[in-house]
């Protein structure tokens, strides 16, 4: 089974595959998973699947973010990354939106350059700030329990 990281990996590869060839989403999913010698986990699909299927109206939230800037000048993958991830901070309730910035942040690190990381952030944050100032998002309580850090441990040899 995927991690949640790498089953975002994939949904992006997927989403953004599809943002040129425009095919059935399903035959796309199947077709790159297979190419990367990887299976599609519940979690890849529904992200594929909602992402896809809100795609008019997660972009108009994108486009109303932007400043001075036009959403067709935005790169396709910065665009397919920011789309995938306010999908998940508005229809995944479980999932803290703190978990999924950092998780875009991450991924955006293997596909992206600096200014496109910082580009991502700013309009997911203020996406986000928005969405909260207008009590539209919906989180269940764990999403919104505070996050345990894990303290890194040195494990120590027993002899």
């Amino acid at each position: 089974m995927l991690s949640r990281r790498l089953a975002r990996r994939l949904a992006l590869q997927v989403l953004f595959s599809n943002e040129f060839l425009k095919e059935q989403i399903e035959s796309v999913a199947y077709r790159i998973a297979e190419s990367l010698e990887e299976k599609l986990s519940s979690f890849s699909l529904d992200l594929i699947y909602k992402t896809s299927e809100h795609e008019l109206e997660l972009n108009e939230l994108i486009r109303k973010h932007l400043r001075n800037w036009d959403y067709q000048r935005v790169a396709v993958l910065d665009r397919v990354l920011i789309r995938m991830a306010l999908c998940e901070i508005v229809y995944f309730p479980d999932i803290p939106v703190e978990v999924t910035i950092n998780e875009a942040l991450e991924i955006s690190k293997d596909f992206s350059n600096l200014k496109s990381r910082r580009f991502v952030n700013g309009i997911l944050d203020s996406i986000y700030k928005e969405l909260k100032a207008e009590n539209k998002l919906v989180k269940n309580i764990a999403a919104s329990l505070p996050l345990k850090r894990k303290k890194k441990t040195e494990q120590k040899d027993n002899p």
